[in-house]
């Protein structure tokens, strides 16, 4: 009988809080709305609906403060304050569109009072002020998941990696430190960087700096790399503010090659840790590793490791990559209902179609054209943001930092199928798994430009071959081939009941930099 772990009862409250908030937020904005409609019809003589449309400009001013100190007091939103109050006062007058008629239908036709009218009226655009707002105005990170040192963040990568950055990375939270570390990449804003409009995409390099300028210049996206000890990222604006964008495209193509410089490889797959020890489900990006993840988190005893990316070391060992997951449509097939808010899941349905396999071919699209396709996709994130999830808001599950590698599974769509895998076939598909990650611009330009302790990324690669082939050469490696989703239901029979590597040699530990070294 399949398990399904409900969430807790404190998760769930917890999950209630902020609509709750928002709604006393709404009530107490009805009052002050009411009170200014009042003011504007029977003592200024304006019309109803005209002092309708004057009374939301006086709630929504009170209701955005409310909002921004109490509702969302403890998440650090992308936005600029004056952009968050722009946005909401544009949301609350888009509102009116139905707001006004409904006034005016109740009033006139049903004969309501207008007071009464406008109390329906506001009910009725409750639910769609608050989707925009927890999900786009305010969608950011709560304030409590990261802290700042002196205005900057802190992530320590295992001991492997370690960044300090003025913006906050979301997908590094797991790695944030309370205190500062000696960086191996900085990431640090710069007012002004793009100059001026140019009828191309500009990339350049003199061998220790590497500059991308896009159509748009100020005021599109532009960075630049500065290939030092410490690595130095600078990124205009645009850039800063979709720092999914950031870290995404810019940030974790550096970390790959910065880890395989220091004998780590980042893999792009999912892990989790079974009674044996960690296990590798590979698979071309939008095949179905998160949901596979969840339904196993659901039916055993596993311990979560990462559902997209795991630093994998040379004497075996698999370190964890906690980053949020990426919800899409046929994920919330594997839970619950139960699982997420009604909220989450309204807005889940309009971001996972954004950001779906076929809005991604779209964008892939638009890259081979002569457009800003980082700047385009920078504002649609921010715009539309990804529908990401921690993976202990979905399921109940143990976390797990590190496990000795147990085997790696290579998941794909098709006819069914099960075998064994050879090691130079499974390294193939492992790694082209992994640049099939990376296939967004800018970095198909930029990689040629990179380096890191005098290897280029032609020399970088072949090391991290030899560091996956080290790994995985003493494991079970195999293919599962099915036709819809159903890995979950095959791959404990394969891997339960195996025997687990054995532990690492002496002398064999985990690469330790020195600090502030690139």
């Amino acid at each position: 009988m399949r398990r399904h772990r409900r969430p807790s009862r404190r998760r769930l409250l917890r999950s209630l809080q902020r609509p709750s908030r928002f709604a006393a937020v709404g009530v107490i904005g009805i009052g002050v709305n009411a009170l200014a409609l009042v003011l504007f019809t029977e003592v200024l003589g304006v019309h109803y609906a005209l002092s309708a449309v004057l009374a939301s400009q006086v709630s929504t001013l009170h209701n955005f403060i409310l909002t921004e100190l109490w509702v969302f007091g403890s998440r650090e939103a992308r936005r600029h304050l004056v952009v968050r109050y722009l946005a909401f006062n544009a949301l609350n007058v888009a509102t009116l569109a139905v707001r006004v008629p409904v006034l005016i239908l109740l009033t006139e036709w049903a004969g309501l009072h207008y007071l009464v009218s406008n109390l329906a009226a506001i009910g009725i655009t409750f639910g769609i002020r608050y989707f925009v707002a927890e999900n786009w105005i305010w969608a950011g990170r709560d304030a409590r998941d990261q802290v700042a040192v002196n205005g900057w963040y802190h992530y320590d990568i295992h001991d492997v990696a370690r960044l300090k950055s003025r913006i906050a990375l979301p997908e590094l939270a797991a790695f944030n430190e309370l205190e500062p570390v000696a960086a191996d990449i900085i990431l640090d804003r710069r007012r002004g960087l793009g100059g001026f409009l140019r009828p191309r995409i500009a990339i350049g390099s003199d061998g220790t700096a590497i500059t991308y300028r896009e159509h748009l210049g100020a005021a599109g996206v532009a960075f630049d790399v500065r290939l030092e000890q410490p690595i130095r990222v600078e990124s205009n604006w645009l850039l800063s503010w979709s720092h999914h964008v950031l870290y995404t495209n810019v940030v974790e193509p550096l970390l790959r090659f910065l880890l395989v410089s220091r004998g780590a490889v980042l893999l792009h797959c999912a892990s989790v840790d079974t009674e044996g020890g960690a296990v590798l489900l590979s698979a071309q990006t939008d095949t179905g590793k998160t949901s596979t993840m969840l339904r196993l988190l659901m039916d055993r005893p596993w311990g979560f490791m990462g559902d997209d990316m795991a630093i994998i070391l040379p004497d075996g060992r698999v370190l964890s990559y906690p980053k949020p997951m990426t919800l899409s449509s046929h994920t919330m097939s594997a839970l619950s209902d139960t699982n997420l808010a009604l909220a989450d899941r309204f807005m889940l349905a309009i971001r996972s179609r954004v950001h779906s396999k076929q809005g991604r071919a779209i964008g892939h699209a638009l890259g081979r054209l002569p457009l800003p396709i980082v700047s385009i996709n920078a504002l649609v994130q921010l715009l539309v943001p990804p529908p990401k999830y921690h993976v202990t808001s979905l399921v109940d599950c143990d976390m797990v930092d590190e496990s000795p590698l147990h085997a790696v599974i290579i998941m794909e769509r098709g006819a069914p199928l099960v075998e064994d895998v050879e090691l130079e076939q499974a390294l193939d598909e492992l790694l082209a798994n992994t640049e099939d990650a990376y296939t967004f611009p800018p970095f198909g330009w930029l990689a040629p430009l990179l380096h890191f302790d005098r290897l280029d990324v032609a020399a970088l690669r072949a090391r991290e071959r030899d560091l996956l082939r080290s790994a995985t050469a003493g494991v079970w490696r195999g293919r599962i081939r099915v036709v819809g989703h159903g890995w979950s239901e095959l791959i404990p029979s394969l891997v339960e009941g195996r025997v687990a590597p054995p532990q690492p040699a002496a002398g064999l530990a985990r690469p330790r930099v020195p600090t502030g070294t690139a």
